[in-house]
């Protein structure tokens, strides 16, 4: 074992080559050879061409390049990297938790760990390899550790596939966090502070994720099976989707909508609490796009403006075949004027397929296709979240049943969810507004009273953030992890996606 090779190294001065302290006659006059003497100035050089090589592709990439450039300190070149219990040490921990890196979903080869531990070999051994110098070993492994825990810390938050392969182009995409130079460099600072708990925080946390780490070992226990590759391919898109972090801050009140599992989990994290109901979204032809918003109001008996594009495709032939469509539906006609007309009147057939010049709205209330109460947010798609009077849908497994909007199985009491606290009174003026009894002594008062207004809307006092997701594992309110099928196909290219992740840090 070499003795003292690091603290030789630290110690030396500036163009002045040393070597290692030789612990035996053999390890003496291998250190005759120049290949075994250390300059700190030749390996700053080295890295440093490095440095000139790197493409900068990545925030990290930049954040290695700022650091080597202004600093002449090293991570790994110290007493640690010779010590006789190499496991304990940062390189080796690092090179671990690299080469564990299957239990989050991803190929082990990413990592190149054999290749580094084979240098490390090299310097504890004093046994150089082919060409190679001391002063290049100890600064390929400086070099190639940096980046990459860098890349590893990174990747571990923010995702392993660049943003531009997690989604084809023609799927809409959530807002989401990306790494930059600035967390990259606190990396480095976490590394220069406490290596071992930096790695340690860099692990995701969720209970979502662990749940899924544990169950993709699991998995892996059964064999090579179609069933196993079924299970395992959720397990990989889904906790890659789980790295990926919104723009938009959660709070400890959120909503997220899982188009995917047909499911709506409002989360109160302050009480603990998740309220979990059915969901309908949008058919394989008017898929539900996926989005970040706020929600800030809530609408009493809406009336619903059919959207141009149902008007074409589904009121015009449904009319032509059943004249009495506008009358059992409840809808009206307008024209650009806004001046009601009788849709008898309209020969409609020509506008199949092409611009309608008439509005259609559909009384409110009774049979009203959003229900008694809508909830709105802003988005550039006019979806929202909404009551529905086909409950009957909601019995159904595959719940792809709209036109885009999503349908929530208990409308009334995610009312009560996006309160900024429990308000009996207003809770009963919700409840009146939809034809429900209300419960307390002084709202059971209010319909009796000359005074009293219908509710019409609400503004929350505080907007709550609406995540429309797609996810095909998911956590159940209950703690279980649930699988569900892709109804939209969007697993299958991000699946391929991962698979090809270039084996190179």
């Amino acid at each position: 074992m070499v003795i003292g090779l690091i603290a030789c190294l630290a110690a030396c001065k500036k163009e002045q080559p040393q070597s290692p302290i030789p612990d035996s006659p053999a390890s003496l006059q291998k250190l005759f050879n120049p290949a075994y003497q250390i300059s700190t100035d030749s390996i700053h050089r080295m890295i440093r061409s490095y440095l000139d090589e790197n493409k900068q592709v990545t925030p990290w990439d930049s954040a290695l390049v700022a650091y080597y450039q202004e600093k002449d300190e090293f991570f790994w070149l110290n007493d640690s990297l010779v010590s006789d219990k190499p496991a304990t040490q940062p390189a080796d921990s690092l090179l671990y938790w690299l080469g564990n890196i299957s239990k989050h979903g991803i190929h082990p080869g990413l990592y190149l760990t054999d290749s580094i531990r084979n240098d490390l070999e090299q310097i504890r051994t004093l046994q150089l390899q082919g060409k190679k110098t001391m002063n290049r070993l100890l600064a390929d492994v400086e070099y190639r550790l940096t980046s990459a825990y860098l890349s590893y810390v990174c990747r571990l938050k923010f995702g392993f596939l660049p943003p531009e392969r997690r989604w084809n182009d023609s799927i809409d995409r959530i807002p989401l966090k990306r790494c930059d130079k600035e967390f990259a460099l606190a990396a480095l600072d976490s590394l220069r502070t406490d290596a071992n708990a930096a790695f340690r925080r860099a692990q995701p946390s969720s209970r979502f994720y662990k749940k899924m780490q544990e169950e993709l070992e699991r998995v892996n226990s059964w064999g090579e099976t179609d069933t196993t590759d079924y299970y395992r391919n959720r397990l990989l898109v889904n906790m890659e989707r789980a790295r990926w972090q919104y723009a938009l801050e959660k709070g400890k009140k959120y909503v997220v909508a899982n188009t995917a599992a047909f499911m709506l989990q409002a989360v109160n994290e302050e009480t603990d609490s998740i309220l979990e109901m059915r969901i309908c979204v949008g058919s394989v032809k008017n898929r539900t796009p996926l989005l970040s918003s706020k929600i800030y109001y809530m609408e009493l008996n809406p009336y619903w403006n059919v959207p141009q594009s149902i008007i074409r495709k589904e009121i015009i032939p449904t009319y032509r075949r059943d004249t009495t469509y506008f009358t059992r539906n409840r809808m009206k006609v307008y024209d650009k004027n806004g001046t009601q007309v009788d849709p008898h009147s309209i020969k409609w057939a020509k506008y199949a397929g092409k611009g309608v010049p008439y509005t259609v709205k559909q009384d409110n209330k009774a049979g009203n296709s959003l229900g008694r109460i809508i909830f709105r947010f802003p988005n550039p798609y006019s979806v929202y979240l909404h009551d529905t009077p086909s409950k009957w849908a909601f019995s159904r497994k595959n719940r792809a049943v709209s036109h885009g909007c999503v349908r929530l199985q208990k409308a009334l009491d995610f009312a009560f969810f996006l309160l900024k606290e429990p308000d009996e009174l207003l809770e009963d003026r919700i409840r009146i507004a939809m034809d429900i009894k209300p419960v307390s002594e002084e709202g059971k008062k209010l319909p009796i009273s000359a005074a009293y207004r219908e509710l019409k809307h609400y503004s929350l006092e505080q907007y709550i953030p609406l995540f429309i997701d797609y996810q095909t594992v998911y956590l159940s309110a209950d703690n279980n992890m649930r699988y569900c099928e892709d109804i939209y196909n969007y697993d299958p290219s991000l699946l391929e996606a991962m698979k090809s992740l270039n084996l190179k840090p």
